[in-house]
């Protein structure tokens, strides 16, 4: 039987929260899936202009990539701005993408909704096409009704934790999506909450404050109302690997504790044959009020 990358993760137990890094921006090119490669900027038929633009223009906090939904190829999205642009021609697009590269904004026109990304590219790993193509089908199929679009897209991290989804623009980052929660992941997102069964964490912030956010939010379980108030307070380590956080949930302030953990894992599945990587993560083991006596365990 066939292995994958996120079905190891999950059953040796790897937290997905934590796990929300992400460049600060992003650009993808309109490209037919069928010519996709890896990496993206070698896909099939791309003028050698366009490619050099996307190489030059890919940067610690710059994400250059493809998409693949029905439209003109060529076309530019840029986020978090969400704008579209229609270059005139491939010298045109290179033009443009250089232009992002070097931090000037992409001229265009606003998209105007919610967009969802969904990796598909199997070119890049098996997941992402064992459990992100399914999940980017029914995101399709139920998203416009709520007034959202959604995009399959080139690889764009976290291959173990597929599917691996991003929302824009408010670059919240999300895995290990199922089918059974698109209905509620959707109505968070079009309602601007977070979903977090599914929530990897704010890029803003490091590995261990966002778990210890994600926890409070959990363990205070109001998500419309903590969508965008918390802040991280303090951070005091009790010892090698143990930590407290104190988070400030809109004006509750919420104790943290975490320790850290070694998960063996496969970061894709190109290396499953090889013995897998030793990551350390934060958990979270325990959560309560600020000053409280006894505290509850994380969910």
């Amino acid at each position: 039987m066939a292995q994958f990358c996120t079905d190891i993760a999950r059953a040796c137990g790897e937290p997905l929260a934590g796990t929300g890094a992400l460049a600060e921006r992003h650009l993808f090119l309109r490209w037919p899936k069928g010519k996709w490669r890896r990496p993206r900027y070698e896909a099939a038929d791309l003028e050698p202009a366009v490619r050099a633009a996307m190489i030059d223009a890919i940067a610690h906090d710059n994400y250059v990539g493809l998409f693949a939904n029905d439209g003109p190829e060529l076309e530019l999205v840029s986020f978090p701005d969400g704008v579209r642009i229609l270059p005139r021609d491939a010298a045109h697009a290179a033009e443009l993408i250089a232009d992002w590269g070097r931090g000037t904004p992409l001229p265009g026109t606003p998209v105007g909704r919610r967009i969802i990304l969904c990796c598909t590219d199997a070119k890049t790993d098996a997941c992402c096409a064992r459990y992100g193509f399914g999940i980017y089908k029914t995101l399709a199929e139920q998203a416009p009704a709520l007034g959202l679009d959604v995009l399959q897209v080139t690889h764009i991290g976290g291959c173990h934790f597929a599917p691996s989804v991003i929302v824009m623009p408010e670059r919240r980052r999300y895995g290990r999506l199922t089918t059974e929660m698109v209905p509620a992941f959707l109505a968070a997102i079009a309602g601007d909450r977070l979903y977090l069964p599914a929530y990897k964490g704010d890029p803003g912030l490091g590995e261990m404050e966002q778990a210890a956010d994600i926890a409070a939010r959990q363990w205070l379980g109001d998500v419309d109302r903590l969508a965008d108030t918390s802040r991280i307070a303090s951070v005091a380590f009790g010892g090698p690997g143990k930590a407290e956080v104190l988070v400030d949930c809109n004006g509750i302030m919420v104790s943290v504790r975490l320790t850290s953990k070694v998960f063996a894992v496969h970061g894709s599945c190109r290396s499953l044959d090889a013995a897998p990587a030793p990551k350390t993560r934060w958990e979270a083991v325990g959560v309560q009020l600020a000053g409280a006596v006894t505290g509850q365990s994380c969910a």
